[in-house]
């Protein structure tokens, strides 16, 4: 049985940032739980059902990208976009994510590749398995 709203877990060390994500997500029909810190999220991430993540590159104590590597050996099949305010970051610090924003981007493009993640959920395993191989090693198909 799905439900009925998918579960967006949002993990950000600026409240305005995080505040602003909650309110866009919740108004577009998702559900959201927010979390301070990697630490904090990793915690909900244990104890709730979460679809998604949308995590926050710089945080103090664990960066988004520490966060996203913890996040896929708990369950490799919730997708994890993490935004950033700096440029493009390093191949290795995107190995656990699934999608990639500055945080400049307009909130529709947040949105669109949040839907597109979680519509990735419902592709077979090797579907999913082969379009983030050909995303992590810029493979045009």
């Amino acid at each position: 049985m799905s439900r009925a709203k998918a579960t967006i877990l949002c993990i950000d060390d600026h409240w305005n940032g995080l505040i602003g994500r909650k309110m866009l997500l919740e108004q577009n029909g998702y559900e959201v739980l927010e979390a301070s810190g990697g630490d904090e999220g990793l915690k909900l991430f244990l104890s709730r059902n979460v679809d998604a993540v949308v995590v926050d590159y710089q945080m103090p104590g664990m960066n988004g990208d520490v966060v996203a590597e913890k996040i896929k050996r708990i369950n490799s099949h919730v997708p994890i976009m993490l935004l950033s305010a700096y440029g493009p970051l390093p191949k290795n610090k995107l190995r656990a994510v699934d999608s990639f924003l500055t945080k400049s981007q307009p909130p529709k493009i947040l949105l669109s590749k949040l839907q597109g993640l979680l519509g990735d959920q419902h592709k077979p395993f090797f579907s999913r398995w082969l379009d983030q191989w050909k995303n992590r090693n810029q493979v045009s198909s």
